[in-house]
């Protein structure tokens, strides 16, 4: 639609528009999401209101289209951000090994604020047209901008169709809406009182307004063929029959032209439509002016044209005979070889005549593509590129080569986050393949994924590709394929299997100087054994993983951050945990990679509940838990995570209002791996439904003594206490007793989920279950003195109670009191509802033990520590003064005190005060 044609019905929408702009340029930046119908004047509107100094983007309908398209666009039109986004993707290059995905995440981030800073100082208006056909690279983009443009004086306008609610568009809408700088604005068909402005306003007077809007639908583009035409009919039927119409007033040559310019696209070059009809340049720019001004094309840039609007452009190209468009698009195929992007051009070959040529060659474009895509970090393009060659080369029966291209669709699958399909595609090559090394490659696409659908099969394609390879392969391969094995082995909960597996693929890494082997190995046996290892050698691999990570390998660096935080935890240098987590904030930061950031948060959320900070832990778990919902969703191990803290912070702080909604379902869901096991009868527990938690506690219980149960998690021992203790299974406790005998103690684990207590606490539990007091006291003492200097406030209210009700047991209630005052005052001041019941009621029971004297004879002690004499005490009381020397004597007595001075010092300790001008006393708490 050209500028010259009426723009009528749309005051509403130019206001809205304006006022985000507007808004936008004094620093509060918007994305407007503008939907309608094929022809209903999307276009028209953003042309409207954003002007000339708007920067406009297109998305294609073409399979070969390159990821990033209308982003190329933008950015080309802005120089500077460009450059950024250039020297970017050079930089990649520079980084062979570089970890890919993570620097997907990075480009983006790089690409969106290299955006919002050429919107600084005077303000950016981006106009992305038909998103609709965006890839998902540039919707990836987006979504990332639409979190950051708030805060900018950028915005951005992107229409899109809405009438066929399918594609990577409509299932990243949901996410695009949501985003608080997002905005959306739908255009509804014309009106009757708006045709008839629109008929005024075009000089056609003579036609009936309200058939024109019963046969346009009140969509402008078919109202201005309506309105040109008296022809019956309606919606895009009529359209192209117009379109037919306009087209056979123009002479063969322009036609023939025409049916060209539908094969390339909706943009037209007019160099490029010359070289497939091999005529001359000049004479076919005449003709294309000519379909001009018969309003099938409109002028777009210098040497090209743009088709009047999309439908105008299907309705010739479906007007072709099969056998013209498939010689068509060969000829445009072979004319694009060596000007047009690989993708572009592969899809032409592909809908040429699949000839095995044709088809060859398409593969051989759609593989260029693929390499391109993933240079640019659009790994799900890449895939797509791929699968096409693929397909391609499976039509054309070729053979050769097909396992490597399932090796690397698998690989771009697995980069994309699609684990499933990728393993598919891995298993499929493995199976082709005589080739050992890529059997070998094929097994080791998929990692990290603890899947249970896939666990099996990753163990039976590993099992196989060490097979294929023999055991006098090369060590780094065989290192990596038993790594990978132990790791398989290790997520399903065969962890016997797993550490004698970890263990080889370290000593063959070990003796292949390989580092990446190394790391692979040691990752495989910390996850099963992460203290069996000695400290000095956890630190080494740390540091280690740091220096080989960095920002090229963001993941293998926090591995490394992340053994270094455990063996000070471990060890309680807490100093250092605040330098590694200041790392990870730092990669977290540089990167930009969502994965990094989430960790990050888990261990913050983590530290924060270990001190006692439970506000801003719990705030640190719901950003955690948000950003795995919005980035990490292909993992729900993540989201998993955050339900898992919330469920130790409910026992931590002894309210059960903590656990979130949904939590049983997601047990409930969860794989059958010990961990989970465990967790749906402490779950119960934790809520009060004892009855369930000891049903689910009897049927795991025989499972118990299986090492590979027991050693899966170091979480599952500290998980088991409440269950032994509350159903005072005094067998389990002496087995569990007897295995962690000898141990070392250490401070804390566990803090990439939650920091667990030190290990003296829970032998102490396991002590004082067993009835063992005098070897539980020094054990407690020992546990609050690690807490104590870690600064775990928490679990230093924990140990005190368990210690008072030791001491208590033990006939010590003096020993017993302060330890329960000091817990249940530090439990008020953290905010911990049960243990204040807890501490209160062992606080209660110890001063009733330990105060031997009764209700008078307590008077008659605060009286004496108010420093009364027996007389003024016999006034007060209204006692004879002999009866107040008597009492005073049988205190003495069943104290053990020798005088007034003592029992003022015990009244003291007991908090036994005078309570002004009144004639009785009270019990400080």
């Amino acid at each position: 639609m050209t500028r010259s044609e009426p723009f009528v019905g749309r005051a509403g929408a130019v206001a809205d528009l304006r006022a985000w702009l507007a808004a936008a340029d004094g620093g509060s930046g918007a994305l407007v999401l503008v939907g309608g119908p094929a022809g209903i004047g999307k276009t028209r509107l953003a042309e409207t209101v954003t002007g000339p100094a708007a920067v406009w983007g297109r998305c294609v309908d073409d399979p070969g289209a390159p990821p990033l398209w209308p982003w190329r666009r933008v950015l080309r039109a802005l120089p500077a951000a460009g450059a950024e986004v250039d020297r970017a993707l050079a930089d990649l290059d520079d980084h062979a090994g570089a970890d890919l995905v993570a620097a997907r995440f990075r480009f983006v981030a790089l690409a969106a604020d290299a955006l919002v800073a050429a919107a600084e100082p005077a303000g950016l208006v981006v106009v992305l047209e038909d998103v609709h056909w965006a890839d998902e690279a540039s919707l990836r983009l987006l979504r990332h901008l639409a979190g950051e443009i708030r805060r900018s004086r950028l915005a951005v306008v992107a229409t899109y169709r809405d009438t066929d609610a399918a594609g990577p568009l409509f299932e990243a809408l949901p996410e695009l809406l949501g985003r608080p700088g997002t905005e959306s604005l739908r255009l509804e068909p014309l009106t009757e009182p708006d045709v008839r402005a629109y008929l005024a306003e075009a000089g056609r007077v003579g036609v009936d307004a309200r058939d024109a809007l019963r046969r346009s639908g009140g969509n402008p583009l078919y109202l201005k063929a309506v309105a040109r035409s008296s022809a019956t009919g309606g919606g895009e039927a009529e359209l192209r029959h117009l379109v037919r119409t306009t087209v056979a007033g123009l002479d063969a040559g322009a036609r023939e032209l025409l049916a060209i310019a539908s094969v390339l696209g909706e943009e037209v070059d007019a160099h490029v439509v010359a070289e497939v009809a091999a005529r001359p340049d000049g004479d076919v720019v005449t003709a294309l002016d000519r379909a001009v001004r018969a309003g099938v094309l409109r002028p777009a840039v210098a040497g090209s044209r743009r088709f009047a609007h999309a439908v105008v452009r299907d309705g010739i190209y479906a007007d072709l005979d099969q056998g013209v468009r498939e010689e068509l698009h060969a000829r445009t195929a072979a004319a694009l070889e060596h000007r047009a992007e690989p993708g572009v051009v592969a899809g032409h070959w592909l809908r040429a005549t699949a000839t095995p040529d044709a088809l060859a060659r398409a593969a051989d474009w759609a593989e260029t593509a693929a390499r391109d895509a993933t240079r640019s970090l659009a790994f799900t393009e890449a895939a797509r590129f791929l699968a096409l060659a693929l397909d391609c080369r499976r039509r054309a029966g070729t053979r050769d080569g097909l396992a490597a291209l399932l090796v690397d669709l698998a690989t771009a699958e697995y980069r994309a986050g699609r684990f499933a399909r990728s393993f598919g595609h891995a298993r499929e090559a493995a199976e082709l393949t005589s080739d050992p090394a890529l059997a070998a490659a094929a097994a080791l696409v998929v990692r990290d994924t603890a899947a249970p659908g896939l666990l099996p099969e990753m163990a039976a394609l590993t099992a196989a590709a060490l097979a294929a390879i023999g055991p006098d392969a090369d060590p780094v391969v065989r290192a990596k394929l038993l790594a990978q094995s132990a790791s398989v082995a290790a997520d399903s909960g065969k962890t016997g299997e797993a550490m004698k597996t970890a263990d080889e693929a370290l000593a063959l890494a070990e003796s292949s100087g390989d580092q990446e082997a190394r790391l692979d190995a040691v990752r495989a046996r910390l996850k099963t054994r992460p203290r069996e290892l000695p400290l000095a050698e956890r630190l080494r691999f740390g540091a280690l993983a740091v220096s080989l990570g960095g920002p090229a390998r963001p993941l293998v660096a926090l591995w490394g951050h992340k053994w270094r935080i455990d063996a000070a935890f471990e060890v309680g240098t807490i100093p250092v945990v605040e330098t590694e987590l200041a790392a990870i904030s730092e990669l977290a930061a540089t990167t930009r990679l969502p994965l990094v950031r989430w960790h990050e948060l888990r261990l913050r959320a983590s530290v924060a509940a270990y001190r006692g900070a439970f506000a801003e832990s719990r705030e640190l778990n719901r950003l955690a838990g948000e950003l795995a919902g919005a980035e990490l969703a292909e993992d729900r191990s993540t989201l998993a995570m955050s339900f898992a803290f919330s469920q130790q912070l409910a026992e931590v702080v002894g309210d059960p209002a903590e656990l979130p909604d949904g939590y049983d379902e997601l047990l409930a869901i969860a794989p059958p791996i010990p961990i989970s096991i465990v967790s749906r009868p402490l779950c119960a527990l934790v809520t009060g439904r004892r009855d369930e938690a000891r049903a689910g506690y009897d049927a795991l219980r025989p499972r118990l003594r299986d090492p590979d149960f027991l050693g899966h998690s170091p979480g599952i021992g500290p998980n088991l206490l409440p269950l032994l203790e509350a159903f005072e299974d005094l067998e389990t406790a002496e087995w569990l007793a007897n295995r962690m005998a000898g141990e070392p103690p250490f401070g804390s684990g566990g803090a990439g989920t939650f920091c667990s207590d030190c290990s003296s606490s829970w032998t102490g539990r396991l002590a004082a279950l067993l009835g063992r007091h005098t070897e539980a006291v020094p054990l407690f003492e020992a546990a609050i003195a690690w807490d104590t200097r870690l600064g775990a406030r928490p679990y230093v209210v924990h140990n005190r109670v368990r210690l008072g009700r030791e001491l208590a047991a033990l006939g010590e209630p003096a020993r017993a009191e302060p330890l329960a005052r000091q817990a249940a005052d530090e439990a008020r001041r953290l905010g911990m509802p049960g243990w204040v019941r807890d501490a209160t009621a062992l606080l209660d029971r110890v001063r009733t033990e330990a105060d031997p004297l009764t209700g008078r004879e307590r008077e008659i002690v605060a009286l004496v520590a108010g420093a009364l004499s027996n007389r003024q005490i016999a006034h007060r009381l209204v006692l004879s003064e002999r009866t107040v020397e008597s009492h005073v004597r049988s205190v003495l007595a069943k104290l053990g005190l020798a005088n007034r001075t003592e029992v003022t010092a015990w009244a003291h300790r007991r908090g036994l005060t005078v309570p002004a001008g009144a004639g009785s006393f009270r019990n400080s708490p």
